[in-house]
């Protein structure tokens, strides 16, 4: 899937994955990325503690041309991102009619290991030095196909080893298919019970499963089950409407998962080109496991996280989508179906506090973890207008 097509729920926080970009950043360079070196010929980074981020992307401690970051995890693209701000101050020039970036040597460093040479595009990905973490930089494939990977999301830490080497593998590990189809690497996703068919593999992607279009009108996946619409996100602010439903069951890895929020793009923005892959499976449903994937080998080890197989999935019960204003808020959306829309929340209507806290004293991230509040929990908003609505958090899909 490409990143540029799935930037979205990094971008803008939300469960929202496959959106389509029209206008490319600019290439900042296209020479090819080094191998990937470890310091003073080890193997092996050991274990990096990572942040989760509310479970919606891994930020890892790094540096980018020598400047202390956090930089997000994302495999599936052959570039990775930076943030343009944070790209002009580190001394690259923004671009021009007739000037790109050109051969810039983008160098990151994961504890032990050296990127030289990343191919890299700028992007706006709102990055701020104030943020608590300041993740201006996503990496993608020029990490992940020159290394094993051990994603160990119970201790959130995560380890990159040579690929040459031999892999030692945990107790209760499982090889799990890791088959090719043109851009994707896919896995077997079985659906209510149907046989697995290939979905996509991404790191990238918040949202548990995504099915596309194909597939679930061939099987009629939203007939006779609650929907709504939610609101997607990407680059430059294209941000589609997808409908959204709960699955029964969603099997893989031999565990079986119980009402599965998931997404269900259109053919216009769903993610692989291929037309055998049916959806992609994304980092709610995979942290469940502890990963192993060796990607220059296209192997994947899985182990289940037994205090997680049952653990209930996030799910939007609110369907109110916010962003920041100066010291106010303004309603982005409002998914049809919701409390939110049944409080009579309208997009365009501005909001002074939520739960009496004004815009200064809420992240973005805090807006969108907003939406995925536990059921029951009463959230009161007071409008411009200076009216009080008070909105209950309930399943609407």
């Amino acid at each position: 899937m490409s990143l540029l097509i799935c930037l979205v729920g990094l971008l803008l926080t939300s469960s929202a994955v496959s959106t389509p970009v029209s206008d490319k950043p600019t290439l900042i360079r296209s020479v090819p990325a080094h191998a990937a070196s470890f310091k003073g010929g080890v193997s092996s980074t050991g274990w990096i503690d990572f942040n989760f981020a509310d479970g919606r992307s891994i930020l890892v401690p790094a540096k980018v041309n020598g400047q202390s970051v956090w930089v997000k995890l994302i495999d599936g693209d052959e570039t990775s991102y930076i943030d343009k701000d944070f790209a002009a101050s580190i001394g690259f020039q923004p671009p021009t009619a007739t000037k790109t970036f050109g051969d810039v040597n983008v160098q990151v460093q994961l504890g032990d290991l050296t990127l030289r040479r990343v191919k890299t595009s700028t992007a706006d990905l709102g990055a701020k030095r104030t943020d608590p973490l300041f993740a201006p930089f996503i990496l993608s494939d020029d990490l992940f196909n020159q290394v094993v990977v051990d994603i160990d999301f119970a201790h959130h830490r995560v380890a990159f080893q040579d690929p040459h080497g031999a892999i030692k593998l945990p107790s209760g590990a499982v090889e799990i298919p890791l088959i090719r189809y043109l851009d994707a690497r896919t896995v077997p996703i079985s659906v209510e019970g149907a046989a697995p068919v290939p979905f996509e593999w991404f790191l990238g992607d918040p949202a548990p499963i995504t099915v596309y279009q194909p597939y679930y009108e061939t099987h009629k996946l939203l007939q006779n089950r609650p929907t709504s619409i939610r609101l997607g996100g990407g680059l430059n602010g294209q941000r589609p409407q997808e409908p959204v439903a709960t699955l029964s069951r969603v099997q893989f890895a031999g565990v079986s998962f119980n009402q599965v929020p998931s997404v269900f793009p259109s053919n216009t923005v769903r993610g692989s080109d291929s037309p055998l892959v049916s959806g992609n499976i994304g980092l709610e449903l995979l942290a469940r496991f502890r990963l192993i994937v060796d990607y220059p080998h296209d192997r994947l080890y899985a182990v289940p996280n037994t205090d997680t197989e049952s653990v209930p999935f996030a799910k939007d019960r609110l369907g109110l989508y916010l962003s920041k204003q100066g010291s106010t808020f303004v309603v982005d959306f409002v998914s049809p179906g919701s409390p939110a829309q049944t409080a009579g929340f309208k997009t365009g209507e501005r909001i002074a506090m939520i739960d009496q806290k004004a815009g200064p004293a809420w992240t973005q991230a805090e807006l969108t973890n907003l939406r995925f509040a536990t059921k029951e929990t009463t959230i009161v908003f007071t409008m411009e207008s200076g009216g009080i609505r008070q909105v209950k958090a309930k399943d609407y899909f």
